[in-house]
């Protein structure tokens, strides 16, 4: 097992703490929203592009600049890459990403959820205390992806924002966990050595 542990791992992480970077962007942006739900759409159209493309950029580096098995998966990859494209696409065309907006939160949220749940199982997998913080929070993303895919029109402009708001936080709080928990596979695989 000591052995498995240390293939998996490859080199230690050096660079857990940018998930704690990316969940206070994700937190503090839940919060600005949440303070002014009834803020200009286009508005939040662009600080949601913004958001995205920093934590896409935030997530690609820590994913290329760490060797570690749990932050270098290919899907880990291609979501940080989504959310660098789909940022730069709602900063780039206000008009239709006001008018796709819920649609375009529903996906990138059902994502994010879906990733950081698979992440967290992993984590789980391998032993890592407390792993089910992740998986409590990507589910919370997981259930308010699914209420903004299924009800945009019922729900409201309002509400959807405030969902996405609550979605944000809740993003942002289970970065801030898997980074906790990366620094303790960290930790233990330099006890190990």
């Amino acid at each position: 097992m000591k052995k498995s542990i240390n293939e998996r791992s490859e080199h230690l992480i050096g660079s857990w703490w940018m998930s704690i970077l990316v969940g206070i962007v994700a937190v503090v942006i839940g919060f600005i929203v949440m303070i002014n739900p009834t803020q200009s759409y286009f508005t939040f159209t662009l600080w949601l592009g913004l958001v995205m493309v920093v934590t896409g950029i935030i997530g690609m580096a820590q994913s290329l600049s760490s060797h570690n098995y749990f932050v270098r998966r290919g899907w880990i990859v291609f979501a940080y890459l989504l959310d660098i494209f789909i940022g730069i696409v709602l900063m780039s065309n206000l008009v239709l990403s006001a008018f796709m907006l819920p649609v375009i939160l529903g996906v990138w949220l059902l994502y994010r959820g879906i990733t950081a749940l698979i992440m967290g199982l992993d984590l789980k997998g391998y032993g890592v205390r407390d792993a089910g913080w992740v998986i409590f929070g990507s589910a919370i993303i997981i259930a308010i992806s699914l209420a903004v895919l299924w009800l945009p029109d019922t729900l409201g402009v309002e509400v959807v924002v405030l969902f996405v708001a609550i979605a944000f936080i809740a993003f942002g709080a289970t970065q801030i966990s898997l980074a906790y928990r990366l620094y303790d596979v960290h930790r233990r695989a330099k006890e190990m050595m």
